[in-house]
């Protein structure tokens, strides 16, 4: 019989939580509700929230001026926010409190002359908001285009919260050798470091692991990178029905899941891996 174990943490992280539940209590209060891309990274969760009329706008110009928007985990920019309120739209804010630090840090340098290097997807909404934050900046996605880098004195070095640790040392460690000055932010979220933690640990106790997540999703991603690098078979599934043939030959399987990933998809997944 297969043993199937989950790591711990796993499955919504705080802010996810906190996003979802917004939406939940709007939804429990009728009228028309928006989001602004989506809520979270993962399809299951934007698919149901549809059917229930959550409509998912892709400009604050689509969103209704009668309804309500919230605003999602990964927050927005500052000139998204300004057209919003200029066009008098009820809005309801769930930016995860941890990106909201990120905010303030970004706002607070930036206003004191420095110039801003982020670490992150710069097609990420996160990061976006991010850099629209910042006077003068550079996203930065890899250890070469942080070398390419010409840093003034005053540098700040500051990262999306879901990037992995190594990645975030390796470019720290490059901008402090051409800048010793600069500044360095670590903003990963504890939810991120733990869940890749719990990979890694778990990883030496089973013969494979499976990642459940969305294909969009940055962290979830990045836990499957983080199975991968220890050395066993490891797949990354949206649902229970993505699960790979491969995973029979396996009778000892660890799972883990992204921050978007609601208990009911992770619980799915274990289910069938039991039965293969």
């Amino acid at each position: 019989m297969k043993e199937i174990i989950k790591a711990d943490p796993c499955g919504f992280c705080m802010g996810v939580r906190r996003a979802v539940d917004l939406v939940e209590k709007e939804i429990a209060g009728g009228g028309k509700i928006s989001t602004l891309g989506p809520i979270i990274h993962n399809r299951q969760v934007l698919d149901d929230l549809a059917s229930r009329g959550v409509i998912m706008a892709e400009s604050p110009e689509e969103v209704d001026r009668e309804g309500t928007l919230v605003i999602r985990a990964h927050g927005v920019e500052p000139k998204t926010e300004e057209i919003l309120n200029q066009r008098g739209v009820k809005i309801v804010d769930g930016t995860c409190p941890k990106v909201k630090s990120s905010h303030r840090a970004i706002v607070d340098y930036s206003g004191r002359g420095y110039f801003i290097v982020i670490l992150g997807d710069k097609n990420h909404g996160e990061v976006k908001g991010l850099a629209g934050r910042a006077r003068d900046h550079a996203v930065v996605s890899t250890p070469v285009e942080a070398e390419a880098l010409e840093l003034p004195e005053k540098t700040l070095f500051i990262c999306q919260t879901t990037v992995k640790q190594s990645e975030f040392e390796e470019v720290r460690d490059i901008l402090l050798r051409k800048n010793p000055g600069t500044a360095v932010k670590n903003m990963i979220c504890a939810a991120t470091m733990d869940r890749q933690k719990a990979v890694r640990e778990l990883a030496r106790r089973v013969d494979a692991m499976v990642i459940v997540g969305g294909k969009d999703s940055s962290n979830t991603k990045r836990l499957y990178q983080t199975a991968v690098e220890q050395g066993i078979y490891a797949c990354h599934v949206e649902t229970a029905d993505e699960l790979p043939r491969e995973l029979e030959g396996y009778n000892r399987i660890g799972v883990s899941a992204g921050a978007s990933t609601p208990d009911y998809i992770i619980e799915g997944v274990m289910e069938k891996l039991r039965l293969l």
